[in-house]
């Protein structure tokens, strides 16, 4: 079945107090509500597994680490390139307060280190019977990270008023097999994300600017056809939560806090057909479809 996760985010408030702005909302915020993606798509991962899984934490700036998992666990080529860019961009600042998890099939405890790698060669142990009565194996990672802070729009004071009467919208970009498509994810009132106006000793001249940042979670899903103790692959999906943290930024004051939207999921046309398409298509290489970034208002971030 397939399974749509919405969350209704609080609302909050900033106000201002002379020349020094307040706010009621922080930065820690952002990373509340990356932990809370986190825990639901974790639930939705294991609840829709058609095995028992193991969940391996990795820290994206270890290479050591991440490059021990992969040799560990045996992990495909196109799961090991997914998880070699996200730590790469991890390292070079592109995404903070980031988290990778990999999902595999459970093995039992006493599997020690030494022998895990010849459990995890015994096809029995790690694929399932799925379309066509075929058997297939799965690997699926997890991606959490907030972006870098980019600009959605300056005005200034004079015009603040005529922005916040506009909306803003989310699209979300996608390939599907080398195609590009979009899908609209939601709309927000702008007055609604910034409840309070500018101070008054700020001349009607200044710059006003709305900034903001992804807060993003994606779950990258690797199906395999498995023939021979062999495996091909078949196809590639994603499924993601994204929200928005806003700022506003006004020369010579605090940067203050808007609403931090409300989560949005989406995911790839096939995400839970991934052992279907991985039959029609392994024989051509595999079929990918993957999201490429999500735009908020005119402004666009990359996606993980």
């Amino acid at each position: 079945m397939k399974k749509t996760l919405s969350l209704l985010l609080s609302c909050t408030l900033f106000i201002f107090s002379g020349v020094n702005i307040s706010f009621a909302s922080s930065l820690t915020d952002s990373n509340k509500e990356l932990n809370t993606q986190q825990a639901n798509i974790e639930r939705s991962i294991t609840s829709q597994s058609k095995l028992p899984l193991q969940k391996i934490k990795i820290n994206p700036l270890n290479s050591k680490e991440v490059e021990g998992t992969i040799n560990n666990y045996q992990l495909q080529p196109e799961t090991v390139k997914d998880i070699r860019e996200f730590a790469k961009k991890v390292q070079n600042g592109e995404i903070t307060a980031a988290t990778m998890n990999i999902y595999v099939p459970a093995v039992s405890q006493e599997v020690t280190l030494n022998s895990l790698a010849s459990t995890l060669s015994t096809s029995s142990n790690r694929t399932y019977t799925g379309y066509n009565n075929k058997t297939y194996y799965e690997e699926t990672v997890t991606y959490s990270g907030i972006s870098s802070e980019k600009e959605i729009n300056k005005t200034t004071k004079s015009n603040w008023i005529n922005y916040l009467n506009g909306t803003i919208t989310e699209v979300a970009k996608f390939f599907v097999d080398k195609g590009l498509n979009a899908i609209t994810l939601g709309y927000w009132d702008i007055a609604k994300i910034f409840t309070s106006g500018i101070p008054g000793a700020v001349s009607n001249y200044t710059e006003v600017t709305h900034t903001a940042k992804l807060i993003q979670t994606v779950v990258k899903k690797n199906t395999y056809l498995v023939m021979d103790n062999q495996y091909y692959f078949g196809y590639k999906g994603e499924y993601s939560n994204t929200n928005f943290q806003n700022f506003v930024n006004i020369p010579g004051y605090a940067q203050v806090n808007g609403l931090i939207t409300e989560v949005k999921a989406a995911y790839t046309p096939s995400f839970y057909e991934g052992d279907k398409k991985a039959w029609l298509n392994y024989v051509n290489g595999g079929y990918v479809e993957n999201f490429n970034n999500y735009s908020y208002g005119n402004t666009s971030f990359p996606a993980m």
